[in-house]
């Protein structure tokens, strides 16, 4: 099923709310309103790099928004500003590559944080974790019309293949995306993103739109997947690296005014 996860009220991030084990907890934001002016004096130079390579306004605004709202979600929870939180990447989850292009972390954080963001267009989700975690979020109309449905099904395991095949072809790409937000959170958790493969292990796809109500068993070991019931338009799933019975994330709305407190302390 479709987890919708404990919703708390809208309120500046604070040490309470970081997770403990066992939990996740997951901050949305939409992103056209925050602020972006003070963002020179926030992100470090590896963001700032990043956003200047945009091309076009839009995105480079939501890409900044998006690293000012996971500033303001990690600063808050660790209790220190945004501008002082230390981001690094870890060494490449790939076989055979020692780069540091792995997963992002914190550098030095106490206690000890695992994050992960996600952005689809106006909407960007944040998620943490004490274990690796990994969160992705997907408009329904994501899929470029020049990638073929059944080309991006041929690239998924072969157990999620065959459960595709079983569902009518009016569910079809709502499956497969199903699938699809669960493997790219799975691939951030990891730390190798789509260079990982998409067909080396399986995710399995949501239950309500799985055969039977059952879809394939996920094979990755010890990784807990949640269909996340996020707002109208859009498909996200939730991967951690243990595993999770009964304890849903919680889930907290984060507003551009309280971003932009955040940034005026």
């Amino acid at each position: 099923m479709t987890h919708t996860p404990t919703t708390a009220h809208t309120a500046r991030p604070a040490p309470d709310d970081l997770p403990g084990p066992g939990e996740a907890a997951l901050w949305t934001v939409r992103l056209e309103s925050v602020p972006v002016a003070r963002a020179e004096h926030v992100l470090d130079r590896h963001e700032s790099a990043r956003a200047a390579a945009f091309g076009d306004g839009p995105g480079r605004h939501r890409y900044v928004a998006s690293h000012l709202a996971l500033r303001t979600v990690l600063g808050g929870c660790l209790g220190m500003e945004p501008g002082e939180v230390r981001l690094t990447r870890e060494i490449c989850g790939l076989p055979h590559c020692a780069r540091p292009h792995g997963r992002p972390v914190l550098s030095g954080a106490s206690p000890p944080v695992q994050f992960s963001l996600s952005r689809s267009g106006d909407l960007a989700v944040v998620a943490l974790a004490t274990v690796p975690v990994g969160v992705d979020v997907e408009s329904r109309a994501f899929r470029h019309p020049d990638s073929p449905l059944d080309g991006m099904i041929r690239r998924l395991h072969p157990a999620e293949r065959a459960a595709l095949a079983r569902l009518p072809p009016a569910q079809r790409e709502e499956g497969f995306l199903s699938c699809w937000v669960r493997k790219e959170a799975y691939l951030k958790g990891t730390g190798t993103g789509l260079p990982g493969g998409l067909a080396r292990h399986c995710v399995g796809l949501a239950a309500e739109l799985a055969p039977g109500g059952r879809g394939p068993a996920p094979t990755p070991r010890g990784w807990t997947f949640l269909d996340l019931d996020l707002p109208p338009g859009h498909r996200a799933a939730l991967a951690v690296a243990q595993v999770i019975r009964g304890n849903f994330p919680t889930l907290f709305h984060l507003t551009p005014r309280e971003i932009s407190d955040s940034l005026n302390d």
